[in-house]
This record gives C-alpha cells, structure tokens and sequence, in this order.
C-alpha cells in the first residue's frame, strides 16, 4: 500500500471515529463502485460509498475495518477488476474468500451483498484483462457467495453485448459512463434487501 493511499485511509478512519459515523449501506469496492452514485438509489437510507480507484482485493481485506466503523446493515461487495490480470485463479479465490471471512466478523450473512465484476471491453480499448478472466473470477465469486449462503448480484450480463462492454457504455473499456450506472442501480432496486 502506498504512503499516500495509507494517509487516506488512516485520515477516513480518523474522520469516521470523530464523527461516530454510521451508515445504514455500505459499497465497499474499488473504481467501479467509487463512480457509483448509490445513495441515489437508497435516498431513504444513510448510504457511504468506500470504493477506492484502484483497490485489490488484498487493499480492500487491509482497510475492511472502515466498513466495520460505520456499523452498516447491508454491505453491497464488489471487487476483483484489478486482480483479474495478475492473479491465478486459487490466489483470486482465497484473497476473495479471506475478505467475505473478515466482513462476516461484523455482519450477518444476510446483511452482505456480493456483486459479479463487469465485463470489459478489449476490442476498442487496450487493456490488461479480458471477459474469459472475468467469466472465470465471477465463477469463483459465485461459488464462495453459495458458499456462505450469501446473496449474489449478476451484473455481468446487463453490460455484456455481443461479447463485450459496449464501447457507447464505457469511457475507457472498464468504467461505466455515468449514464450507463442506470442498469446498475435498476438491478439493486430489483435486489433490494434494505
């Protein structure tokens, strides 16, 4: 973890601590779920989005006592899009199953959330993971949320068109064009457990 992102985080902490800051829902993410504008959807609950640009799943499992601060009763989980590329398959599944461990140590099983990761788009945009990967991580993002007995949310196939994310719904072949967070937040509405 960098020195910068540590002083964030160590400065979120702190604020969070001074404030007794309390969220009814949590996202809990990287980039993607950063852009997400959530309390949009929820405008009836006190919402906190945690997404961090460029998160792992190793920095999420590092800063997981944020989302423990604000005592949520739902946390909506997606990660993964910056391992995709670098991990293999049993390091992606027990990173990803060690950060579901630490979250369900302060909340019940019902009160967590985990979301699929979004296809890309390789075809117009250079890029260093592919839709195979991914199909392959939400496998294993499946298979731990079955597991513990966890609700999954596929968001996969709402972004997926002829075999990729759409270049008209992307900016950058990874990240949704703020317009495009619609078919996102359609499918929490349609999930909603809060």
């Amino acid at each position: 973890m960098s020195l910068t992102v540590e002083k964030c985080l160590q400065a979120w902490e702190n604020s969070f601590r001074q404030m007794n800051a309390k969220a009814d829902i949590v996202f809990f993410g990287d980039s993607l779920t950063y852009y997400g504008d959530f309390s949009s959807v929820f405008p009836d609950k006190v919402v906190c989005n945690l997404g961090l640009r460029g998160d792992t799943i190793q920095g999420m499992i590092e800063r997981v006592e944020l989302v423990n601060l604000l005592e949520p009763k739902v946390v909506y989980l997606m990660a993964g899009i910056n391992d995709v590329a670098t991990c293999t398959s049993r390091q992606f599944e027990e990173s990803y199953d060690l950060m579901i461990c630490k979250i369900l140590e302060f909340i019940e099983k019902d009160g967590l959330v985990i979301q699929s990761i979004l296809p890309v788009n390789d075809v117009d945009y250079n890029i260093s993971c592919n839709n195979e990967q991914i199909k392959d991580c939400n496998r294993i993002i499946v298979k731990l949320a079955n597991r513990y007995h966890l609700q999954y949310i596929d968001l996969y196939p709402i972004y997926l068109i002829d075999g990729v994310l759409p270049k008209d719904y992307t900016i950058d072949g990874i990240h949704p064009r703020k317009s495009e967070y619609s078919k996102w937040y359609n499918e929490l509405l349609k999930n909603r457990n809060i």
